[in-house]
């Protein structure tokens, strides 16, 4: 006579996430006989994912999806395996089961074990900027362009249409435009969030029409002129100022080439100079042959022009080979041996 047992349990809690099947228990006469006690088998762990979740870097893997109580050798895993990436801040992305299971064709023991909802919300972890921050910000830039309280800013009244959202404690708020409107006496500030890059730069108006120290030329300059410091002078004056990529100083200027004429008190700003060009082609120069043990000068006939540190073609007017030398000078090269 055999007697057998089957029980199956399937428990899934909807706390945890967690689903156990434990199955497979059986006993008989006929083994007992033999002295054979057959083992109890081995539990079945599915973790169940969760339907909602928020993060807080920029890219979603699969252990964000895993409840806190998921195995730490699962979790470590699945942290390798990434899901996507997050929506923006304030924003949310659904994630489906078919696209997961898609995702993980190349994980299947992985999937194996884990029960996946229709569908999963994600949220990106997010604040609002506060008006301090901006405040400050805006103080920073202005302090350093020479503004003070003094000139009118009324930053307590400074305004922005939309709240600004973000994902850091410090998102490394920068100001990268000032725009003056005497009209309208009001400034305009374009910030931006340097430590979060993905997100687009905003605007805020303040009361109060500011000057902005502003480089021009103190003279009318030809094209082709190289500039000096003298050149210029700073002024304080209404207008647009972008804070990156602009000169900020006459040094910076020096020594560089007029790109167009400039007429007497026109702001400048770096792209309007370029690096001189030191060689042109067919205008003899000189050129230092030099090794550990020697240094030769020779007369050479550039074949192509040539700024600071460029590496051009030159022919010898003598021999008439051609060789790469280095632009040093105006009108001198350098050619290692």
């Amino acid at each position: 006579m055999r007697l057998r047992l089957l029980s199956a349990v399937t428990l899934c809690l909807a706390a945890s996430g967690t689903a156990f099947t434990a199955a497979g228990l059986s006993s008989g006469v006929g083994g007992a006989s033999q002295g054979k006690i057959p083992a109890p088998a081995r539990p079945s762990l599915s973790v169940c994912l969760r339907s909602s979740v928020t993060v807080r870097s920029s890219v979603v893997t699969l252990a964000n999806l895993l409840p806190d109580s998921a195995p730490a050798a699962l979790r470590q895993e699945a942290g390798s395996v990434p899901v996507g990436s997050a929506p923006q801040p304030a924003m949310t992305r659904v994630i489906y089961a078919q696209q997961l299971r898609f995702l993980l064709q190349g994980h299947k023991e992985l999937l194996a074990g884990l029960t996946l909802p229709s569908e999963i919300v994600v949220q990106r972890f997010h604040r609002a900027l506060t008006k301090q921050e901006v405040i400050q910000a805006i103080q920073s830039a202005t302090g350093q362009q020479g503004i003070t309280a003094k000139d009118g800013l009324d930053l307590a009244s400074a305004r922005f249409s939309t709240p600004i959202y973000v994902t850091e404690a410090d998102p490394g708020l920068e100001v990268i435009r000032i725009q003056c409107d005497p009209l309208r006496n009001e400034t305009r500030f374009r910030l931006w969030t340097s430590k979060e890059p993905g997100d687009l730069p905003f605007e805020v108006l303040v009361p109060g029409a500011v000057k902005l120290p502003t480089l021009v030329s103190r003279h009318a300059l030809a094209p082709g002129e190289i500039v000096s410091a003298a050149d210029f002078a700073i002024v304080m004056k209404p207008g647009a100022r972008v804070l990156s990529g602009e000169a900020t100083s006459a040094a910076e200027l020096t020594g560089l080439e007029t790109r167009a004429s400039l007429r007497p008190g026109q702001p400048v700003t770096r792209t309007e100079f370029a690096m001189p060009v030191l060689v042109r082609p067919g205008v003899l120069a000189t050129m230092i042959v030099q090794g550990s043990e020697f240094r030769i000068k020779t007369v050479v006939t550039p074949l192509e022009p040539g700024v600071f540190g460029q590496e051009v073609k030159v022919r010898n007017t003598e021999s008439r080979q051609v060789v790469e030398a280095k632009v040093i000078g105006r009108d001198r090269l350098l050619k290692d041996r």
